[in-house]
């Protein structure tokens, strides 16, 4: 049983092109909350006089055909006076999401998160994002990972972005880093919510531009390990919240300036693989999530492949695809994420490919699209737990290659 812990939560009210509610400071905040938490919005500042906060299960609430959420909510006092204070008791019956919202002025309030009640059959969501056909694209496919069948069309990045930009997800929000938008590198952080279909927002900047880099993460923290920032591979690790919009900040060094690799990984650990630096790597690093620094030395790759793909369970770490000099393979080779060491021979694709993403749900991994040479819209998947060879999933809405993949439910998060 989860113990009941009580937070704060300072509310004001700050002019950001309208009257908009900020949370810790933070305008229009995305709050991630836990069940067995008891959560004060503590509204006590003069500016939030004339601007109630409640919550709603609709988007801007009762301003957008909604209606106020109240259960295990209680409120106190007058909005800008001492005591005053809107509270949320969160247990594992609390909706999945919900919205702060301010009773009478639309557009002022955000998104409330509760991940821990996502049930399972709300996961499994697999996102192909930018990419190139071959002229760089925005759009974004989507699958169910537990259902074969062809990709759909779930919204647009802000931007165009090709050679490699990189994806990572929690359970409720994707951000896609980085790439090109011809001939253009760019920092630009695209976010979108994995809850329902839409267009991107800006999230931030990574703390360069970068592209053929790669990320993972796991339900607190985003990672992107950089391919190149010039014309030359980069070693440099980024970080950052999914719950806070703004730029990543640094978190360290892969062993070895690198692009073109991939990346999966645990909720505690992250694997990066092969890739180009100059010359074929091999190389598989690993750091730890929650320690700030330098990646370590992992293992290796049965071989040494660029622009490859990966996904992982909690526990077996995948690689799919890539190719070196002189050719392309359709190699899939795994790790044990928790034991260092060399990769083994999982199977194979149905045919040789470089430049596919990948996505995964604790059970499935799924390679998209790719170039075998030219650009390919076939999916296939894998069972993770199973060494086998890869079996057709279905077809991206278009043939497209460099372009990246997350998820709602991949090893990270489990």
């Amino acid at each position: 049983m989860a113990r009941a812990t009580t937070f704060d939560y300072k509310v004001t009210v700050v002019d950001s092109g309208g009257n908009k509610y900020a949370i810790d400071g933070n305008t229009q905040q995305y709050v991630v909350l836990f069940p067995g938490g008891t959560y004060k919005f503590d509204q006590a500042d003069s500016t939030n006089g004339g601007h109630p906060l409640r919550f709603s299960e609709t988007s801007n609430g009762t301003h957008n055909s909604g209606s106020e959420y109240t259960t295990g909510v209680t409120t106190a006092g007058t909005p800008g006076s001492s005591g005053a204070y809107t509270q949320i008791e969160v247990t594992t019956s609390t909706p999945f999401i919900l919205y702060y919202y301010c009773t009478q002025h639309s557009g002022m309030g955000g998104e409330v998160n509760i991940p821990n009640n996502k049930a399972s059959t709300q996961a499994g969501l697999g996102i192909c994002m930018g990419g190139e056909t071959p002229s760089y694209v925005n759009t974004m496919d989507y699958v169910n990972i537990a259902t074969t069948g062809n990709a759909t069309d779930y919204g647009d990045l802000v931007t165009v972005k090709g050679r490699g930009p990189a994806g990572s997800a929690n359970e409720t929000r994707g951000v896609c880093s980085g790439g090109n938008t011809s001939p253009t590198r760019i920092a630009s952080m695209d976010c979108f919510t994995l809850t329902s279909k839409g267009n991107c927002f800006d999230f931030g900047d990574l703390a360069s531009v970068a592209q053929n880099s790669r990320g993972w993460g796991n339900k607190i923290k985003g990672i992107v390990n950089f391919g190149d920032v010039s014309d030359s591979a980069s070693n440099v690790i980024n970080q950052f919240l999914y719950s806070s919009a703004g730029s990543a900040a640094d978190f360290g060094d892969l062993t070895a300036s690198i692009k073109n690799h991939a990346a999966c990984g645990s909720p505690t650990r992250i694997t990066s693989g092969g890739g180009y630096g100059p010359g074929y790597s091999n190389v598989i690093d690993y750091i730890t999530i929650s320690t700030q620094g330098n990646a370590t030395d992992f293992g290796d790759l049965t071989d040494t492949l660029n622009s490859l793909a990966a996904c992982s369970s909690s526990t077996r770490g995948i690689w799919m695809g890539g190719g070196d000099a002189s050719a392309d393979d359709n190699i899939i080779q795994y790790i044990t994420i928790a034991s260092t060491g060399n990769a083994t021979d999982f199977g194979d694709l149905s045919s040789a490919r470089s430049l596919n993403s990948c996505c995964s749900s604790n059970t499935r991994g799924l390679s998209m699209g790719g170039g075998s040479p030219s650009n390919i819209n076939t999916i296939e998947y894998i069972t993770i737990g199973s060494t086998s060879n890869a079996t057709d999933f279905g077809d991206l809405t278009s043939a497209r290659g460099n372009s990246h993949g997350c998820s709602d439910s991949h090893g990270g998060l489990q």
